[in-house]
C-alpha cells in the first residue's frame, strides 16, 4: 500500500529527525533561536563539535534548518546564526512538540 504523498513526506521527515543528534538540535532550536555554532555547542555539551558540525550541514540541506549569515557581528567576523526552517516547525507542531515550546524555554533560561 502506498502513502499518500502527503504522509509519506511525514514518515521521511520523521524517520529523518529520529537520529537523535539532529532530534537534540531541533529541539535546542525550538526553545531558543536563532543561535549561532558556538551556543549551539555549549548548549549541547555531550555532542563533540565535528558531530555538531556535520549534523547541522545535513539539517540545512534537507531544509530543516536556515542559516543567516551577519556580516557585521561583534568581532567584524562573519557568523552564521542557525534557526528551524518551515519544514522543522510543521513536523514538530504535528509531533505536539510546539506545545511544549514555552517550557523547552524555561528549562533553557534555568540553565544559563
Amino acid at each position: 500500500m502506498k502513502l499518500p504523498l502527503k504522509f509519506e513526506n511525514k514518515r521521511k521527515g520523521l524517520e529523518f529527525i529520529s537520529e537523535k543528534t539532529r532530534y537534540k538540535i531541533l529541539l535546542t532550536l525550538l526553545a531558543k533561536e536563532p543561535l549561532s555554532f558556538s551556543e549551539l555547542r555549549d548548549l549541547l555539551p555531550s555532542i563533540p563539535e565535528n558531530n555538531l558540525n556535520y549534523h547541522i550541514k545535513i539539517l540545512k540541506e534537507n531544509d530543516f534548518l536556515k542559516n543567516k549569515k551577519v556580516l557585521e557581528y561583534k568581532r567584524s567576523e562573519p557568523r552564521s546564526f542557525y534557526s528551524l526552517s518551515n519544514r522543522s516547525k510543521t513536523l514538530l507542531k504535528d509531533l505536539g512538540l510546539a506545545d511544549v515550546k514555552e517550557e523547552l524555554q524555561a528549562l533553557f533560561e534555568q540553565m544559563t
